[in-house]
């Protein structure tokens, strides 16, 4: 049986050959991480000020959250600005002397 060259640019896609007896994939779901652990409270969201004109971020009032935020400022017709504050920490203790950062959490 010859095989043409779209089912040969389809196996090599795939990974796989025709072999007649495939069975058929199942996915499988991933638990999705949530929204506090993603940013990890170390970012402070703000919505920006209605007639700012774009060159200088003009904060307006804080939101307590990033699904506030979208909420406020599709309400308002504005944009919002997520912050994260940092600490440096030096390291010494190697040959090379090293800056690592260490997230502030907000609030």
């Amino acid at each position: 049986m010859a095989t043409n060259t779209a089912d040969a640019v389809s196996a090599a896609r795939t990974g796989r050959a025709d072999s007649g007896n495939d069975k058929p994939t199942t996915r499988t779901r991933r638990a999705r991480a949530n929204a506090d652990e993603e940013n990890n409270d170390c970012a402070r969201y703000f919505l920006a000020k209605a007639n700012s004109d774009g060159g200088t971020p003009a904060l307006d009032r804080e939101v307590a959250s990033e699904g506030e935020a979208l909420v406020e400022a599709l309400r308002l017709g504005v944009t919002y600005y997520a912050i994260q504050e940092f600490r440096v920490i030096p390291d010494f203790a190697g040959k090379r002397p090293q800056l690592n950062k260490e997230a502030v959490h907000g609030k």
